[in-house]
């Protein structure tokens, strides 16, 4: 038993000395709050939920103001590709980062919005260019997934030897690739939705659609990167 508290103690710990443990730690709570929220019969407790999940949505928002240096600096450090395995790849992967880029910028601007830091200026149309730049870096990663697993499977044998990994090894890595593939569609469809009406299904899932796909997306999240962390 004190085993096991050490070791879920030393994985949380992990998770939460990095920014992105703490902002996947922070997506989780905010979702499954907003859920039981939704699910609550009782108005006084579903209010404290929602209050309790927007607020643990503009903690991360607020961390998000601090990201452009990093996010450049990975940017840069990708380049234009090179170690992609080929140039369908590397040209998915130069796209979405530009996208990233100037995601943060545009948030940026709504959030100084909203809190009237600056005036005269559309709140809304930052906040669907943002929702935009999401929907469009997220749709161009599941393309550079799925292209990464058909090439796995196309070239497994040549992927072994040239890696020097074993077949279990390889399906380990398949079976990443095939989940994290799962939670891009689950962002997909979330992000598409936070875009003006009638767009696709934009504006029509209901609150608890939202509160389940952020929540399991999120908690999928967090296994991931502890499942990388094992690949390795």
């Amino acid at each position: 038993m004190g085993d096991i508290f050490i070791t879920l103690l030393d994985e949380t710990c992990t998770i939460l000395e990095s920014y992105k443990g703490r902002d996947k730690v922070l997506r989780v709570l905010c979702y499954l709050a907003k859920l039981l929220g939704e699910l609550q019969s009782d108005p006084v407790l579903a209010k404290k939920f929602s209050i309790f999940g927007s607020q643990m949505s503009a903690t991360r928002a607020t961390l998000r103001l601090l990201s452009d240096l990093p996010a450049l600096q990975n940017n840069l450090q990708y380049g234009f590709g090179r170690d992609e395995p080929d140039k369908y790849m590397a040209n998915l992967g130069v796209v979405s980062n530009l996208i990233d880029q100037l995601f943060l910028p545009m948030e940026k601007m709504s959030w100084l919005s909203k809190h009237k830091l600056l005036t005269g200026i559309d709140t809304n149309k930052w906040d669907n260019a943002s929702s935009l730049c999401w929907a469009l870096s997220t749709y161009l990663t599941i393309l550079k997934t799925m292209r990464y697993l058909f090439l796995l499977e196309m070239h497994k044998d040549c992927f072994s030897k040239e890696k020097n990994i074993s077949g279990e090894q390889l399906r380990n890595i398949k079976k990443y690739h095939l989940w994290n593939l799962i939670r891009l569609c689950m962002d997909f469809v979330h992000a598409v939705n936070t875009l003006p009406p009638g767009f696709l299904w934009s504006s029509r899932l209901k609150p608890w659609h939202i509160g389940i796909i952020g929540t399991s997306s999120s908690v999928l999240g967090i296994y991931l990167m502890i499942y990388k962390r094992w690949l390795k």
